[in-house]
Order: structure tokens, then C-alpha cells, then sequence
């Protein structure tokens, strides 16, 4: 207790460092109905000293200057500068007019730097930081959902944690299509940790780092979805940007916030399961038996996964020196038994300002560190769910949650499960595992740290050119291991050696590190000439990231269950261990400048050359690659008279083309070594074609307009985006020099429309009512694919194939055999027969539709948003095979129907007469060798995502600012959805493996309470 309470003197001291101050409090209101204007910025004029008023329109501001003008501002209405006498102790009234429009709103665009936002030639969108906490997530990412117009996110099924794939505009790439994260205007490396092991043996998911970002730090997060935003960023902004803004410290008094919430999570949307037909046959592992009453496993599997998420932070300064610390803390219980996640973030942030406010410095530090045990896997075998879904219907499930038995023989603790040994030759044909078993003998673990740092000193040489010196490490350190006990199926566990299975166990076990590290040298302007303004930008940057690791897979351990790297059987060659040293630099010279005319039309103009080392080895001298954008502004409103109910109205246009350069070296022939032998394999690029970065060009047209008073506001963005120079790598050709081949091809198109509404409803008195819709509609066309590479191009390993005249996230794989007719053919015993691959669909989704509202009355207020997603195609392999078993609810109908009512005809051509037998018809669709085209579903959704009401509790504690009580909930229940499960989910993030599910964990229903204070 003695340390925690040093602690906060010592924190106390620093906040408050520096100062005999005055107050001066206030109170900011509307000019018309005299409503209080929460949110307004109050700034000392001429100095960084700053505050802004709370939910009652009050600010209390701390200054040790005497004579002093305030700048007030507020979106949406006339600034004001007051001034304010040393000896005025007086409270101020400030009353703000409401501007005609809102050409004064600043926004963070690339670089992190300020600009007005009639000023922007390409789209862009700002999400708050309150919204992102009114419904807590541990991913401050997935509350972007619906809310943003062109942005599409896809979740893992890993559960808490886990990462996330989000695409803006359209996938264009092969390899990555994640945006760029920028947090404080500096890049930082969202490693993902999403691998797949194959359609069949699922993915496991390491979560990312945005994860470890604590939502509660967030000022705001504005995204920059085209080329042309993000062309200062060079080849990192390719796909895109997310600008992260985190709060930081204000002049004034000390103010601690607190705030803490609990969740209560449940199992959303479960596969229908049917406990009316029983087991087969005594050994057999489907339930195609006869009719009965059987009891539900599930129902009592799953926990009530609890949530706590606290955060607590302290803020102050003085006009010279400003500080921000805030600690945050997630732990979570899973749905899954004996899954946990507890994560601990801490923040720091120091601003001062020296030499009379010529110079000025910006320090930051966050660092993060993530526990979790058993994230769930998806998959057959490492997932429980297999199992529990499948288990034949008859037999005794209590039975087996003694989940072990001690084998004499073996003098250790093996599975019990009712069909255990049935796959001794390790064909993987047996696909069940006792699903405790899964949980406490092939258990996870996995640790991360993160760091992320940053510094900047600014400049001042006049009131309108700085000097600006910036940089950033991000560092992280990852461990993780799975633990496979002797008893585990063979197949993966156990390694054959002369005919005898050896299973003493399996080891995995990965580490890994990675560091980032940004600089960058800018000069900064914005002068005015007269009816003319020039804001520039040029600089210099570095990045420089080195990634290093191990992944070991042995399956042979001396002793049974001690799993230790010593306990490897020395005269056994390790299975699998693979060590990484990646290491990739990127040097660029840019520059943008603005130009202005009367605040009437803007012209921007941006360039930057990037160096790349991944590039060093090819032909090209230089060894860097040139990218521009140029846009176009207008502002209508300020150049013709308009209708008296168009308050503001913007054209704008712009033209980007953005490089991304290579995987690391790809340029430069490499080996590859093999249980300490080198092989044959040599990986290099294609002789006489010498590999290029990526190139994209794009296309936008957009529109602004405020109408009827800036009640209804509207952002229209049509776009165009061509993508060539695909990295592409196949098996070269017999008696060429390399085994792995590496060229550029290809031609990959998106097109499409975004729209932002935003309509203020209703606005009287202590009512309010606003409303926004977000629509996105995007279309993919591969135009081009690389020559020789056949018909199609898999990504992923599975599903998922590029071909000409296709689009990315089309799947490819086994079809129904039909004759001319399209009718199904089928055996004498109705059985229908595959054919070959063929086209199944496309994962991706026609349109987007996100609607948001929230509405005030008095101390209430009450969110909610719902989002739906239009057409696309997912495959449940997961329905495939519980179809295939007969343990679904849908093979129960078949059977109460007497069968399924699927026209077909046998081979010969003679029709078959009556329904295909459903056990026939089913056991055709799933397995490992099944009809894929019998496994996918309507992707369309219609959901309430969130939903949040929240109260301002009264206050009588003087030492208490302001307090809010609020309920939410989260996935509340679909309007439609046609899938047998949420087509949101994915068995990993990574490019190729959405779309598809096998045994990943439920959406789950979330329920929480939150209580936030000031003080």
C-alpha cells in the first residue's frame, strides 16, 4: 500500500509540476436555445495551454499568465476570442452562434498533419473516441463496424483478442491488403499472427497488435481510405490508412478518469443440432441410427464468459508542460473452458513547450503485454468443438468428462473416448477427440509484449514555417507453445517409424521478435499571400524493420509428456524447425503542397520516391520507385449562389498512383535447408524478367453538401483503383535455374460507390435525435493473371484462387456432377457424384450498409447501429460435416421428410424416381473428399450490433466532474441470415483464408456495464 501511495505522490508532483496558477471557469451554451455545449475547445491564444468544457458546457482552465485572450472553438459554430483581464476572477458566459457552415473543421491526415477539411481533395471519415468505447471490445478496430462507408472488417473465431482483416476499398493484392496503422501521425507494424494449417486443419490465430492498443487512450481515429490520402506514405500506405490519435495531457488542474466495466458473454449462433436419431452402429462415428431421445451435450459445454475492462488515467500540466498517464487492464474468462485473457497496457505522454513556444517536443510511451491460455483453435482435430458437435447421439457424454484413464502399461494418463484407437494407421479418416481432453492435454499458451515509443521536437523558425524531427520503435516480443499429450489422435500427435507408432507426444513451440524502427525529417509551411495560401510539407523518413524467429514441430520426444527442447529424442532428425531473419529497408525523399484561391478551389500535389532493399539486386540502378497524386478542390457554395437550403456544397477530384514493393528477398536467389541438409531448392526471380514493385493507380470523384441549416450532410465518393505488378511465385519450369520462380503479372480492378449520410433529426430543447447511414458497394475484376500459371492461381491453400476474368475471394472446388441438363447425377443408391472443380462463389460482399443513431433526452442518451452485408457466398465446412454424420438438425428434417427433394437422374440418364436418400445425399457433401458446392451459403447478414443507454448520474460530491452509468449490448440478434453460422467469422485473417469455417467458436452475445468518472 506504502509503494502505491508514493506512487501517486510521485505521479501528483510530475502532472502538477511547474507552477503558480489562476483558474478561470466558464460556462459555453448555445447563442439560440441556450443548450450547453459539451466538447468545446478553450485555448490560450498563442500557446499550447488548453482545455474544453464537459457535459454540462463548464471549463475550468489553469494558467500562470495574467493578460490573456481565450480562443474558443466548437464544430459547427463561430469561433469566438475572449479576453480576459488579471484581475478578472468573474466566471465567463460564453454563448457561440452557429456557423452557416463547417468550413473551419480541421482533420489528421497522412504525416499526422492537421488540415482543413474543405482543403481535401480524396475522402476521408472520423470516428470519435466515445464511440468507440460505449460498447467495450479489447480490439478498438472492430468498433469501426458500420461505421465507416468503403471499410469491410472480417474477425477471427479465436475469441477475445483476436485479430482482424480489414480492407478498404476492395482487395487488391495477393499478399497483404491491410491498411497502414499510424498512430500520432508516426506508421507502427501490425503484425498479424492469423496462419492456416489447410481447410481441414483450421488456423490458429496469434491475435494482432492492435489489440494491445487500450480504446480508452483514443482521441479519435480518422481513416484515410484511397491511394490519393494515403500517397505521402508511399508503398506502406498502399492499401490505405488508419490515422490513431491518443489523448494527451491539458494546462490546468490535475483530472483523473476512471473508467470500468463488466461483460457477460454467451454462445450467439450455435449449428442446429438434432438429438432425435441415434448412432449408426456401436463403432460407428454417425448417427444415422433410429429414432429416439437423446440428451444435448452442448447446451451445458459452454461458460458465461465474463469481461472486465478498467482503465484509469491522469492528466494536467501547466502552459509549459502537459502529461498524460493512464494504465489499463483486461481479463476475460472465454466461453471455452479454460480459455482466459488478461492483458495490461500502460501509456505515457509528456508536451512541452520551450523558448517562448518556439520549440516544442511530443513524447510518448505505450507498452502492452497479453496472457492467454487455450485461445480457441478452429479445425477437426485442436478444436473441442469437433467433437461435442459430432458425438454419436447414444452414447453416454457424462461418461466422458473424465477425460483420462491410467494406462499400466504405459504407466501415464491417456484419452478415454469411446473411439480413441480406431485410427491406428493414421489415415485421419477418425475425426473426433474427447473435446475435455482437447481443452486440458493439447492446451496453448501465449505471451506478448509490445512497445511502441515515440518523440518529436517541432521548430518554430516563423509563425508559418517549422522544422519537424520524428521517430518511433516498435518492438514485440512474442512466445508461444502447444503441448500435444501422449494419447492425443495419432494423426496428430504420433510419428510412425518402421511400422511402429512412436507417442510419447508433440512439441510446438514458436518465438519470435520484431523491430521497427521510423524517422522522418519534415519542413512544414502554411503562408498566406493575399487571396492565396500555401500549405506544404517536405521531408525525408527511414524505415527499417528486422524480424526474427523459430518455429519447432517435433513429434518424437524421449520421455512421454516433458515438454522441454532437451527432451527431443537426440537420434531422431526434429520434424520441423524453421528459423527466420527478415530484414527490409526503406529510404524516401516527398513533398505535397496545397494551394488555395480565396478558400474557394484547392489544387494538391504530392510526390515521393521510395528506395527499397528488398529491390537491391535487380537490374534497376536506381533502385527506388516514383509515385505522385494530384487533386483537385472546389468549393460550389463559395463560387455561385446556391438554393437557400444548400448551405455548403464541395466537388472534388483526385489521381493517385502508389508503389508497394516486394516480399524481402525475393530479388536474390536463396537456398533453402532441410533436416540440416541443402536441397535442391533454390527460389530466385524469373530469368530476364526482373521484378518491379506493385503499382497502383486510382480514381476518385466526390461530393460534399450540408443542407437545410447543416441539419442533413452528405459524402459521396465514386472511385476506380487498378493494381498492377501482382508479386506472384510458382514451381519454375523443368531444367530451370530455380525450383521457386518470382514475376510480376497481373491487373486487378475495384470499383465502386460510397456514401455518408448524416441527418440531425431532431434538435429541440433537452431532445436530440441524430441519424447516419454508411453505405459501400464495391466490384473486383481480375483483368490480368500472370502467363503460366494455368487456369487459376490458389492463395491461401485453400479455397480461395485467382482467375482471369474472376474476382479476389472467388472459390474454386469440387462440384456437383450434372449431365446437359444441370440436373444431378447420381448412383443406384442415390448417392450424388462429384465432379470436377468448378466456380462456388465469391466471398465478398455486393454492398455494406451501416446505420447509426443516437438519441438524447435530458441525462439520457440511447446508441444503437445496425449493419448489414448483401450478397457474397461463405462455406461451412462445419455444416458439411455435420450434415455428413447425421447430427444436424437439417439431416433430422431430410429424414422426417423421407429424404431430399433434389431432382436428379443416374448415370445412364433415367431419372430417379422419388427423394434422394438423405443419408446418401449428405454423406456425398461432407468429409474430407466431399462436394464442396453442397457447402455454401447466402452470406447475407442483418444485424443489431450495438446497442447502448447510458445515464448522467446526478452530482453532489464537489470533487466529482461529471459520472455515467450505461448498459450495451453487442450482437444483440440477426434481422436475417441465412448462413449456418455469423458470416463474419473466419478461420484466419490472412489473405485466403475468409470465407470458410470449420469448427471455429461461435459469435457470442455480449451483455455489459459501464461506469465512467472525472474527477
Amino acid at each position: 500500500m506504502k509503494k502505491v501511495l508514493l506512487c501517486l505522490m510521485f505521479f501528483s508532483q510530475w502532472l502538477l509540476l511547474g507552477a503558480q496558477t489562476r483558474s478561470i471557469i466558464g460556462k459555453v451554451s448555445d447563442q439560440t436555445d441556450g443548450q450547453p455545449l459539451p466538447g468545446v475547445s478553450i485555448k490560450v491564444k498563442g500557446t499550447n495551454i488548453g482545455t474544453s468544457t464537459d457535459e454540462e458546457g463548464r471549463f475550468n482552465l489553469q494558467t500562470s499568465l495574467n493578460n490573456l485572450s481565450l480562443e474558443v472553438s466548437f464544430l459547427g459554430y463561430e469561433s469566438q476570442t475572449v479576453t480576459v483581464a488579471a484581475n478578472n476572477n468573474t466566471p465567463l458566459n460564453i454563448r457561440l452562434v452557429a456557423s452557416d457552415n463547417k468550413l473551419n473543421e480541421v482533420v489528421v491526415t497522412a504525416l499526422g498533419i492537421e488540415r482543413k477539411a474543405k482543403s481535401l481533395t480524396y475522402s476521408t471519415q472520423t470516428v470519435k473516441g466515445d464511440e468507440l468505447t460505449r460498447v467495450k471490445d479489447v480490439n478498438p478496430m472492430n468498433n469501426l463496424t458500420g461505421r465507416i462507408s468503403g471499410l469491410q472488417i472480417n474477425r477471427s473465431s479465436s475469441g477475445m483478442g483476436g485479430s482482424v482483416n480489414i480492407v478498404l476499398r476492395g482487395m487488391k493484392s495477393n499478399r497483404s491488403n491491410q491498411p497502414l496503422y499510424v498512430v500520432d501521425g508516426l506508421p507502427i507494424t501490425n503484425t498479424s499472427g492469423s496462419g492456416s494449417e489447410g481447410p481441414f486443419g483450421g488456423g490458429t490465430d496469434k491475435g494482432d497488435i492492435l489489440s494491445t492498443l487500450n480504446a480508452d487512450d483514443i482521441a479519435s481515429i480518422n481513416v484515410l481510405k484511397g491511394a490519393s490520402a494515403s500517397a505521402l506514405y508511399g508503398s506502406q500506405g498502399a492499401n490505405g490508412a488508419i490515422m490513431i490519435t491518443t489523448k494527451k495531457g491539458a494546462a490546468g488542474r490535475m483530472r483523473l478518469d476512471i473508467s470500468s466495466g463488466v461483460t457477460i458473454d454467451k454462445p450467439f449462433y450455435l449449428p442446429k443440432l438434432q438429438y432425435k436419431y441415434g448412432q449408426s452402429t456401436p463403432d460407428s462415428e454417425e448417427s444415422w441410427g433410429e429414432a429416439g431421445s437423446f440428451s444435448d451435450p452442448v447446451k451445458d459445454f459452454f461458460d458465461t464468459g465474463t469481461t472486465f475492462i478498467n482503465s484509469v488515467s491522469f492528466s494536467g500540466g501547466t502552459e509549459k508542460m502537459q502529461n498524460y498517464f493512464s494504465y489499463g487492464n483486461t481479463t476475460n474468462k472465454g466461453v471455452l473452458p479454460t480459455n482466459t485473457f488478461d492483458q495490461h497496457t500502460v501509456s505515457l505522454r509528456n508536451t512541452s513547450n520551450f523558448f517562448d513556444n518556439k520549440l516544442s517536443f511530443d513524447g510518448s510511451l505505450m507498452y502492452s503485454y497479453q496472457k492467454i491460455h487455450n485461445r480457441p483453435a478452429s479445425g477437426l482435430y485442436f478444436s473441442p468443438l469437433s467433437g461435442l458437435y459430432m458425438f454419436p447421439r447414444g452414447q453416454d457424454f457424462e461418461k466422458y468428462k473424465t477425460f483420462e484413464y491410467f494406462s499400466s502399461s504405459r504407466n501415464l494418463y491417456l484419452q478415454d473416448w469411446w473411439n480413441i484407437n480406431a485410427d491406428a494407421g493414421l489415415t485421419g479418416t477418425h475425426h473426433q477427440q474427447n473435446p475435455f481432453w482437447v481443452l486440458h492435454r493439447n492446451p496453448t499458451d501465449q505471451n506478448r509484449n509490445n512497445i511502441i515509443g515515440q518523440a518529436q521536437l517541432r521548430y518554430n523558425i516563423t509563425d508559418w514555417l517549422n522544422v519537424t524531427a520524428r521517430g518511433t520503435l516498435n518492438k514485440r516480443w512474442d512466445k508461444w507453445q502447444r503441448r500435444t499429450y501422449a494419447g492425443t489422435q495419432g494423426v496428430i500427435s504420433g510419428e510412425t517409424i518402421a511400422g511402429v507408432l512412436n507417442d510419447n507426444g508433440r512439441y510446438q513451440r514458436e518465438e519470435g521478435e520484431s523491430t521497427a524502427l521510423y524517422g522522418d525529417l519534415l519542413v512544414n509551411g502554411n503562408k498566406q499571400f493575399d487571396d492565396w495560401n500555401l500549405t506544404f510539407t517536405a521531408g525525408t523518413s527511414i524505415n527499417d524493420v528486422r524480424e526474427s524467429g523459430w518455429i519447432l514441430d517435433q513429434r518424437r520426444l524421449a520421455i512421454a509428456n516433458v515438454f522441454l527442447l532437451s527432451n527431443i529424442y537426440r537420434n531422431s532428425p526434429i520434424t520441423s524447425l524453421t528459423e527466420t531473419a527478415n530484414k527490409r529497408q526503406v529510404q524516401s525523399l516527398f513533398g505535397s503542397a496545397n494551394i488555395g484561391y480565396k478558400e474557394k478551389v484547392y489544387v494538391d500535389l504530392t510526390a515521393r520516391n521510395d528506395w527499397s532493399s528488398t529491390l537491391a539486386f535487380t537490374p534497376n540502378k536506381s533502385k527506388g520507385y516514383f509515385y505522385w497524386s494530384a487533386g483537385l478542390t472546389t468549393i460550389l457554395s463559395e463560387l455561385m449562389t446556391l438554393p437557400t437550403f444548400i448551405n455548403y456544397s464541395k466537388l472534388r477530384f483526385s489521381y493517385a498512383q502508389v508503389g508497394n514493393d516486394v516480399a524481402a528477398f525475393s530479388t536474390f536467389p536463396v537456398n533453402t535447408l532441410a533436416t540440416g541438409t541443402l536441397t535442391a531448392n533454390v527460389s530466385g526471380p524469373y530469368k530476364g524478367l526482373p521484378l518491379k514493385p506493385e503499382i497502383s493507380r486510382s480514381f476518385e470523384l466526390g461530393y460534399e453538401g450540408r443542407f437545410f441549416n447543416d441539419r442533413v450532410n452528405i459524402d459521396l465518393a465514386l472511385y476506380k483503383t487498378n493494381t498492377k505488378n501482382q508479386y506472384f511465385s510458382y514451381d519454375g519450369p523443368v531444367g530451370a535455374v530455380y525450383t521457386t520462380v518470382f514475376l510480376n503479372a497481373g491487373n486487378v480492378e475495384n470499383k465502386g460507390i460510397e456514401l455518408a449520410l448524416g441527418v440531425d433529426a431532431i434538435k429541440t430543447g433537452r431532445f436530440t435525435w441524430n441519424t447516419g447511414v454508411n453505405f459501400t458497394a464495391n466490384r473486383n475484376k481480375i483483368l490480368e493473371l500472370a502467363p503460366g500459371l494455368g487456369e487459376r492461381y490458389s492463395i491461401g491453400g485453400n479455397f480461395n484462387v485467382l482467375r482471369l476474368g474472376g474476382s479476389f475471394g472467388d472459390f474454386w472446388g469440387r462440384t456437383f456432377l450434372r449431365d446437359a441438363n444441370g440436373t444431378l447425377i447420381v448412383d443406384e443408391n442415390g448417392r450424388p457424384q462429384g465432379g470436377p472443380d468448378g466456380y462456388l462463389g465469391n466471398n465478398n460482399p455486393k454492398s455494406i450498409i451501416g446505420w447509426n443513431n443516437t438519441v438524447s433526452y435530458g441525462d439520457f442518451s440511447l446508441s444503437l447501429t445496425i449493419d448489414g452485408r448483401f450478397g457474397g457466398q461463405v462455406i461451412s465446412i462445419t455444416q458439411g460435416y455435420l450434415n455428413s454424420f447425421g447430427v444436424s438438425q437439417e439431416s433430422a428434417d431430410a429424414r422426417d421428410r423421407g429424404g431430399v427433394d433434389v431432382p436428379a437422374v443416374q448415370a445412364d440418364g433415367t431419372p430417379w424416381q422419388g427423394l434422394l436418400p438423405a443419408q446418401a445425399y449428405y454423406g456425398a457433401i461432407g468429409n474430407r473428399d466431399g462436394i464442396i458446392e453442397g457447402q455454401i451459403y447466402d452470406a447475407t447478414n442483418i444485424r443489431l450490433r450495438e446497442l447502448s443507454i447510458s445515464y448522467k448520474l446526478p452530482i453532489k460530491w464537489r470533487a466529482v466532474q461529471q459520472a455515467s452509468l450505461s448498459l450495451s449490448g453487442r450482437n444483440l440478434f440477426f434481422f436475417k441470415n441465412d448462413a449456418p453460422y455469423d458470416p463474419e467469422l473466419n478461420t484466419t485473417t490472412g489473405v485466403g483464408g475468409q470465407g470458410y469455417d470449420i469448427f471455429g467458436l461461435p459469435t457470442t452475445r455480449s451483455f455489459g456495464l459501464t461506469l465512467k468518472a472525472s474527477f
